[in-house]
């Protein structure tokens, strides 16, 4: 069977294991989400135990059962998943070519892809490679054709690049000067080269790539960013990928390009000189090469992008320090996964100069035992050879293992996963038994004593509200300030480009120069209403929060007495306190003349709304009048707007009335910045009045506000409330939760060893 048949054959199996894979993410997600809401049930649900003694005993018990660090094992293990369904589900087969700079990788991927140096710089005496390429395979290219799409870096990216380079020279430097991305052309090379060490050759390294990024911010700063680039001219994609161009520093031929700095990585697209299928070689950096760290990157990369790894070296003596050091870092890497099934080892011949060595040189890898998979010897410069005596029996070896290297690291997954089932076990064994308690009911002297507590706390946090409101009805709204200050720091951006303008004019053969300026403004208008409009719904959700922390206490002590006291904490949190009150309470103080006061009070803040969007449009209609045609104050622009190019010219002329329509808003808009705090203002001191000054006067006996609510609680608690009115029942239902977590987490562990 051919390669490509092979690799697609292998590829589909994967994706069968990216499936299982997927499922058992789910099994882990269900299982942290149970354990989560679970246990975060059972510990804030302890705040609704009304007995002080039973919350303090049963907050203790429900307060131990922390499931964080056992959700950080599901969470690890998910990562790993997430990592082991990224590499099944690859459409491909990823190998990395690694090694020290200078050892002919890039001329081996010269050769394996047709290239040259204008793609993949491969020359003698120089480091010329400066960016991670990713060579694919795509057979669909005509022949010596190629495409290159160019990735760059983010900003923070060069600032991590940059700070050990300064640390390494003089790690003060840091303490006194924090550095951002726009401070690193300002770097004082000068000061950081006295801090240097004579004979330091880490030093003088850090230094030599410090002053190129330093001189070089400039012409690479504007990249850092930027969307990614596809080019397909040579001598283009070389500035990008490559240090120079090969010539002696003192060539008049000689340039060298800086843009690699700035490039994260490059994908390119050729026919391999020999088709492969679903192939891709990622190029690493040469180690020692452009910036610290670069060993770390390239072990990752291998970790979590690659199947496998092929060693490139050019030996000029027998086994090296360095070789050995680069051997033992893949194996720590990798030590659960056998190396001598991807590991490669490609000894490049440089004829005239190494031919005696290499031989040695490969002894010496079997006489030190090492785990590689294969270890030849081939001029990377002769493409023949590459193909025959290295490319195509290193895949066929490959792809003879996969199988292999794939149940590797699907056993490391299983063995992991069979780690939190092990721990969750524990995690249940730990768990004491529980059961329900007795309980006796509410007594209608305790209800009228409850209500009375309520009412005072009511009444001072009422109090407080009203104080707070008083502080804040002279300040702008800071919901509303800066809801209208976003749109208006943003009205530029609602006018579409000069080249959207100018794509509307070309696709529409029938709009005239001025059809083609109304249609803009129309557009414009309707987006800035729109946005205008939008922040009503900001101002609902204050408004419901407003009225909520008002009647905040005496709606979680009826919840707690009531049959619905069992919703769960979300619920209590995010639902309309107001709504449910008047619900609750509408059949008790409706003609009861007792609780006249309490009804009107609740009534009136039932009632209350605040919005502002007839006060917001009108004033935005208003000042709009600039850019609408049917207004007499219109500003018609005093020039003709030709059809051909006229986005650049409808453009200006909306910037500028967009600029007057900024600067009257921001003037109109700003006195009604206080009318919400005002609102809020009044409707706390009205609702605050009713509910605790505002007694009847018109009998013969004055009655408190405090018995009032006393009375409230002890007439109708029963009748409200008679299915949950016993002091136990939160402890109780707390038990049913904890007893249902138990029984879920061993429903887990029974499907887990099915």
């Amino acid at each position: 069977m051919a390669v490509r048949d092979q690799i697609d054959r292998i590829i589909a199996a994967r994706k069968e294991k990216s499936e299982t894979l997927r499922q058992r993410k789910t099994v882990m997600q269900e299982l942290k989400s149970a354990l989560r809401a679970s246990s975060t049930a059972l510990i804030t649900g302890t705040a609704n135990i009304k007995d002080e003694n039973l919350r303090t005993q049963y907050g203790s018990v429900f307060s131990r059962i922390d499931t964080r660090r056992f959700e950080a094992s599901i969470d690890s293990l998910i990562r790993r998943i997430d990592q082991a369904i990224k590499r099944f589900d690859r459409d491909y087969i990823s190998i990395a070519t690694v090694g020290k700079e200078g050892q002919g990788k890039s001329q081996f991927l010269q050769s394996v892809g047709s290239l040259d140096n204008d793609i993949i710089p491969a020359y003698d005496g120089t480091s010329c490679t400066g960016a991670t390429s990713i060579i694919w395979n795509d057979p669909g290219l005509p022949k010596g054709s190629v495409r290159a799409t160019i990735t760059f870096r983010q900003p923070q990216d060069l600032v991590e690049i940059v700070k050990p380079y300064i640390k390494e020279l003089d790690p003060a430097y840091l303490e006194d000067n924090d550095i951002q991305f726009e401070d690193i052309g300002y770097i004082n090379l000068a000061v950081l080269s006295v801090k240097m060490e004579l004979g330091n050759a880490n030093q003088a390294t850090a230094l030599k790539h410090l002053t190129s990024i330093v001189e070089h911010f400039d012409e690479i700063r504007e990249l850092f960013g930027t969307s990614p680039l596809t080019l397909t001219d040579p001598e283009l994609i070389k500035t990008f990928v490559a240090q120079n161009n090969g010539k002696k520093i003192d060539d008049p031929e000689a340039e060298f390009y800086y843009k690699y700095l700035a490039v994260a990585r490059a994908d390119i697209y050729c026919p391999f000189f020999a088709d492969t299928g679903k192939v891709r070689l990622v190029d690493t950096v040469g180690i020692g090469a452009t910036q610290y760290g670069i060993e770390d990157a390239m072990l990752n990369t291998v970790d979590k992008e690659c199947d496998a790894a092929i060693v490139v070296t050019r030996p000029e003596r027998s086994l090296q320090d360095t070789d050995v050091a680069l051997y033992n870092s893949l194996r720590d890497k990798f030590k659960n996964r056998d190396t001598s099934k991807w590991l490669f080892y490609l000894v490049n011949l440089h004829k005239g100069r190494n031919d005696k060595v290499v031989d040695v040189f490969c002894n010496d890898i079997v006489k030190s035992n090492w785990a590689v998979a294969d270890c030849r010897i081939v001029d990377t410069s002769d493409q023949t050879a590459v193909r025959d005596q290295f490319m195509m029996p290193m895949l066929q070896t490959l792809l003879n293992n996969m199988g292999d290297i794939d149940g590797a690291y699907m056993k490391e997954i299983s063995d992991q996963e069979a780690q939190v089932w092990k721990a969750l076990q524990g995690f249940v064994d730990s768990l004491p038994s529980m059961e329900a308690v007795n309980t006796h009911g509410l007594l209608g002297k305790e209800a009228a004593e409850k209500g009375k507590m309520c009412f005072n706390r009511m009444t001072s946090e009422l109090s407080q509200a009203v104080y707070h409101w008083s502080m804040e009805k002279e300040k702008p709204n800071t919901a509303l300030w800066n809801s209208v200050q976003a749109i208006l720091n943003n009205l530029d951006s609602i006018i579409p480009t000069p080249e959207k303008i100018d794509a509307i004019s070309k696709s529409n053969g029938a709009l005239t120069g001025e059809a083609i300026w109304e249609t803009v403004l129309h557009y414009v208008r309707n987006e800035i209403t729109d946005r205008f409009i939008a922040i009503d719904n900001l101002l609902e959700k204050e408004t419901r929060e407003f009225k909520n922390s008002l009647v905040k206490t005496l709606y979680h002590e009826l919840r707690q007495l009531s049959a619905s006291a069992s919703a769960d904490a979300q619920e209590d949190e995010h639902c309309d306190m107001v709504e449910w009150l008047k619900t609750m309470m509408d059949e008790i103080l409706t003609g009861n003349e007792q609780y006249a006061q309490i009804r009107k009070g609740f009534n009136f803040l039932y009632q209350f709304e605040f919005n502002t969007r007839a006060q917001l449009i009108q004033e935005v209609r208003r000042q709009m009048y600039i850019i609408n045609p049917i207004c007499a104050e219109y500003a018609k622009p005093a020039i003709t707007f030709q059809k051909i190019n006229c986005g650049d010219a409808v453009h200006f002329y909306l910037t500028s009335r967009m600029s007057v329509i900024e600067d009257e808003l921001r003037y109109h808009l700003a006195k009604l910045y206080r009318t919400p705090n005002l609102a809020f203002y009044a409707a706390a001191e009205e609702f605050y009045d009713r509910l605790t000054f505002a007694s009847d006067l018109s009998g013969d006996y004055l009655i408190s506000m405090s018995d009032v609510w006393g009375s409230f609680f002890q007439e109708f608690s029963s009748k409200l409330w008679k299915d949950d009115t016993e002091r136990f029942d939160v402890v109780n239902q707390l038990i049913v939760q904890y007893n249902q977590m138990i029984s879920e987490l061993q429903a887990f562990l029974e499907k887990a060893d099915s």
